[in-house]
């Protein structure tokens, strides 16, 4: 075998190597950008569903004040309520600067709602009917903010759908 065959094979040896290697490395990125993704709908699935929660919650109270037909159902509104504040402070690692910042918005708002209607309200839970009327307009309240934030939310997560 002559120099020149041996430095055309490994000159071969070396194009596969790096074809592979590359190969390889584009595979992996995908790999990982898709991994990623999955986290990421995972949580906006999870804060979404925490909003349609609240807003469920929110209906349910109504209903029932009014004496409409409800269906007696386990609604989690304070587990929503701690959703939507645990990713407000950890969704700065997953979530998009735009979907946070509307996120972030949301929470405070939330709390806001919570905290003006308890101090409005806070001496008059003697009765039931006082305790039902503070309920309400709690809903109302919530209500608001979820029909105003939710669908910006929604907007963002769809925009971020790989293509």
């Amino acid at each position: 075998m002559e120099l020149q065959e041996v430095f055309k094979y490994l000159f071969q040896m070396i194009v596969v190597f790096f074809g592979a290697y590359f190969g390889s490395q584009i595979a992996l990125n995908k790999f990982k950008k898709e991994k990623l993704w999955e986290q990421k709908r995972a949580i906006y699935k999870e804060i979404i569903e925490a909003f349609e929660e609240l807003g469920f919650w929110s209906q349910y109270i109504k209903a029932s004040h009014y004496f409409e037909p409800t269906i007696e159902v386990n609604i989690q509104f304070d587990h929503s309520l701690r959703i939507i504040s645990k990713h407000t402070a950890t969704g700065a690692l997953f979530l998009s600067d735009d979907f946070q910042i509307i996120l972030k918005d949301a929470n405070v708002r939330l709390n806001q709602v919570l905290f003006e209607v308890n101090e409005e309200r806070r001496f008059d839970n003697d009765s039931e009917q006082s305790r039902a009327e503070w309920l309400l307009i709690m809903s109302k309240e919530i209500r608001v903010v979820i029909d105003s934030f939710l669908p910006k939310l929604i907007s963002i997560a769809k925009k971020e759908i790989p293509k």
